[in-house]
């Protein structure tokens, strides 16, 4: 009897060290909820890395440029990221019309910040609003046929090579982003760009600038990428119900 009493002593105190512990931590964890219902999340929530897809897809079916990219985003209570995005643009490509040929490969800088414009952000999807100053210095060589001059009527050669050139400029961007797999996101991105300053060669015009493009002083362009998000998961409060 003394052996059954003592058994059965010991399974009611193990039983109730086991219901305080569990109640104990119901209350810590209704405590931190309310507090993060009440304060929000915490400030830094972690940071993801992305790498550009989009380039490496256009070229290998036939494109001018072979290009990488790769971006570091701070996520702050996710809804503020400060990003830094830096690439490598490599182009070669003649033109069938006025058979000039341009070359060049050169890294570019960009960076800015975005926010996280879904109300709900304790979700892993997100939709971004953002900005970017971005920076490129870079040679490149421009050839073609010769050039006739109008005065003299001598053809004077078109065939530069080394010709240096740097270019700022600001993008505005809104881009959405998906999560595919735990921790893994698929993003898309369109971005407009406009030309702030340019040191130009007087021999020739810079057809392409690396992390630009074609075109002149503005245009738009799309970027496509795969994130690794190492940002911290934010939990949704848990909401007391009345009984």
């Amino acid at each position: 009897m003394r052996i059954s009493a003592f058994i059965l002593s010991s399974f009611l105190l193990g039983f109730c060290f086991t219901t305080a512990q569990a109640q104990e931590e119901t209350i810590k964890e209704t405590v931190n909820n309310e507090i993060a219902k009440r304060t929000g999340p915490a400030t830094f929530q972690g940071m993801s890395l992305s790498a550009e897809n989009g380039k490496p897809i256009s070229y290998f079916v036939g494109g001018s440029t072979l290009g990488t990219e790769a971006a570091l985003r701070l996520n702050f209570k996710n809804k503020y990221f400060p990003v830094a995005e830096l690439g490598f643009d490599k182009y070669d490509a003649t033109n069938d019309e006025t058979n000039l040929r341009y070359k060049t490969a050169a890294p570019y800088l960009r960076i800015g910040a975005d926010f996280n414009m879904l109300k709900d952000k304790t979700q892993n999807n997100r939709m971004y609003i953002g900005f970017r100053l971005a920076y490129t210095t870079y040679k490149f060589d421009a050839s073609g046929p010769n050039i006739k001059d109008p005065l003299w009527q001598d053809s004077q050669p078109f065939d530069y090579e080394g010709l240096s050139s740097h270019r700022t400029w600001f993008e505005a961007v809104w881009g959405l982003e998906a999560e595919i797999l735990h921790n893994f996101h698929m993003g898309f991105m369109l971005r407009y760009k406009q030309r702030l300053s340019e040191k130009e060669p007087i021999q020739a015009t810079p057809y392409y600038v690396p992390g630009f493009g074609t075109g002149g002083s503005s245009g738009f362009t799309a970027s496509y990428y795969l994130t690794f998000d190492l940002s911290k998961k934010i939990k949704k409060p848990e909401l007391k119900t009345e009984k």
